[in-house]
């Protein structure tokens, strides 16, 4: 009998098992060539219990006191889909969001037309131009204050300023200038002057050019 228990043992702990299992009792009755027929005399008669009949029967009601509430809705639930799949057990625990490992499809909302994608590459091109041209009049007006505070430290150069604005008020229209004045952009006219301009080199036109060379 000792040497069937080592042999159990043996066998359980050589498939890397605390305890023994069916099977290694069944290598265990081969290696001592018994037969399974020779162990049916042996085998205990069942004695009916009515109060182990009764315990087995009880029903088992699952205390949920400890239970959480889901956190998901049943969009974003897993728990639909660990339970239309039966060979996972009930005591694994829930699956996770299903965004966590399913792939949600989304709709391309990008436009395929040639025309309407021009169409919007123009409206954005003409729309970093207006920006880069309002830019340009912004950084003008800031020099012009920036000459015109310089200019008011002085007396001398105030004088000069009301004089300069006098006059661009008379060219301008006088009166008119003050009706329209939101109208007009203040940008587009300085009081800083080329006074070397006609100085300047001069295009010579391709005609002239060739007519020197004959």
């Amino acid at each position: 009998m000792s040497s069937i228990i080592q042999e159990v043992k043996r066998l359980a702990i050589s498939s890397r098992r605390e305890n023994p299992i069916p099977s290694d009792f069944e290598s265990m009755l081969k290696y001592h060539n018994i037969p399974l027929s020779s162990l049916k005399p042996h085998v205990k008669s069942k004695i009916f219990n009515q109060n182990a009949t009764d315990r087995g029967l009880a029903v088992v009601t699952a205390d949920d006191t400890f239970t959480s509430l889901p956190l998901l809705g049943v969009e974003l639930s897993g728990q639909p889909d660990k339970a239309s799949k039966p060979y996972i057990p009930a005591s694994f625990p829930g699956f996770p969001s299903t965004h966590t490992y399913r792939f949600t499809p989304q709709e391309d909302k990008r436009t395929k037309d040639s025309k309407q994608i021009r169409e919007d590459a123009a409206k954005s091109a003409q729309l970093g131009e207006d920006a880069l041209r309002r830019l340009v009049r912004a950084s003008k007006m800031r020099k012009q204050k920036e000459v015109k505070s310089l200019v008011e430290r002085d007396s001398q150069g105030k004088e000069r300023f009301r004089l300069w604005e006098s006059t661009m008020k008379r060219f301008m229209g006088g009166d008119r200038f003050r009706e329209h004045a939101d109208k007009v952009d203040i940008a587009d006219h300085s009081m800083l002057v080329n006074a070397d301009v006609k100085f300047s080199r001069r295009e010579v036109s391709r005609l002239g050019k060739k007519s020197n060379a004959l």
